[in-house]
């Protein structure tokens, strides 16, 4: 339910893994990190969910199902700037901004499980990109 200025309440994590084969991502443990934020994190967030690749048209079907204006989106995937590339046809099938309010992009490449999670706890936090 948005709040009364229209902006989101409540948040989401949506994992792209990209299909586990991308070497910027090779010291994450996709499973393990998950399910950190679930048991750790959990109460501070809507839902969590981890997709192979969600730039792929398999992808953005999921995201037109699940975004929502009413809740912020966490992205832990490739680097920011190519988020905004390959996630953009997504938000937009979902009617759904890719602006400060509905968004946190946080780049995985080249980290690992541990420091993805910090940025992740971070974000869910203060709502602070978990940029470099």
């Amino acid at each position: 339910m948005a709040s009364e200025m229209g902006q989101p309440k409540g948040r989401a994590v949506l994992f792209c893994a990209c299909s586990g084969a991308c070497p910027s991502m090779e010291k994450i443990d996709f499973w393990a990190l998950a399910e950190r934020v679930r048991l750790e994190l959990g109460d501070k967030v809507e839902f969590l969910a981890l997709h192979p690749r969600l730039c792929e048209g398999d992808g953005e079907k999921l995201m037109e199902r699940l975004l929502t204006p009413t809740l912020k989106f966490i992205t832990p995937a490739c680097a920011e700037k190519r988020q905004e590339k390959l996630l953009r046809d997504g938000f937009a099938k979902a009617g759904v901004p890719m602006d400060e309010e509905h968004w946190i992009p946080i780049s995985m490449a080249q980290q690992d499980t541990e420091a993805v999670f910090a940025r992740i706890k971070a974000a869910l936090a203060d709502g602070a990109p978990g940029k470099e």
